[in-house]
């Protein structure tokens, strides 16, 4: 007898359920929950003094003194690389900054980060923390052993968010890209969801390295967000730290 048009034989279907229960989707809680407590928030201060004169009824001036202007608040995502407390962020993130504030998952005090080091034209930062306890640090991996169509995932305050958590794929390497006078000559392209906020985290491959830091995103479309390649990280870091790299990072 002639099966129908479109029916499965039972091998097929056999097959098909083989195969189903064979692929399996990555294991993203177990890389969330070996990096989660590494990711932070940061938030800074801008704060501009300017000389403002108080004239008397009389004529004569006061003194001169010194009035704040509105402070601006700016949020973005860092993560600690170090065990010593150093953090990496994006340059752009801490641009101008009167007061930086790193804040840590599940902790309510904000601690006070002091700025290291920073690379203007490749958009990188290095922060430094008193941190309050012994906490996993995030490995950088090597963003030329990156493959198109693997899996990856952005962890990052986006609007304010703390710790969310996206996945994707890389959807492209070596994409070079000038913003202004920033250079970023390699950048990583990916469709997992990067928005404001996200600046400075880290994009995590499913080995749990850090392959890159989420740094931008096209406001003309969806799913297109990139990061700097872990490559050129390291190679700015020894410039960026000083005496204080550590060649084992």
């Amino acid at each position: 007898m002639q099966r129908k048009k479109g029916t499965l034989s039972n091998a097929a279907k056999g097959l098909r359920a083989r195969t189903a229960r064979n692929v399996r989707m990555p294991d993203f809680v177990s890389i969330v929950d070996q990096c989660k407590d590494a990711v932070v928030n940061i938030e800074v201060a801008h704060e501009r003094a300017r000389n403002r004169q108080i004239r008397s009824p009389f004529g004569l001036p006061f003194d001169m003194f010194i009035e704040q202007e509105p402070r601006a608040m700016n949020i973005g995502t860092g993560f600690i690389f170090d065990d010593r407390g150093y953090i990496l962020t994006n340059e752009h993130v801490i641009h101008g900054a009167s007061r930086v504030h790193v804040k840590m998952r599940n902790q309510e005090r904000k601690l006070i980060a002091h700025v290291v080091g920073t690379n203007y034209e490749h958009d990188l930062a290095v922060l430094k923390i008193d941190l309050p306890k012994t906490i996993r640090v995030l490995r950088l991996g090597k963003s030329k052993d990156v493959q198109v169509g693997e899996w990856v995932m952005a962890v990052g305050n986006p609007l304010g968010l703390d710790h969310s958590v996206t996945v994707g794929i890389i959807s492209a390497k070596e994409r070079p890209m000038q913003i202004g006078d920033r250079s970023y000559p390699h950048l990583l392209q990916t469709d997992a969801a990067i928005n404001r906020g996200n600046s400075g985290g880290p994009l995590i491959s499913l080995r749990g390295e850090v392959i890159g830091i989420n740094t931008a995103v096209s406001q003309s479309s969806q799913g297109i967000g990139f990061a700097i390649a872990i490559d050129v990280v390291r190679n700015a870091l020894p410039e960026m730290m000083g005496k204080k790299y550590r060649q084992s990072v």
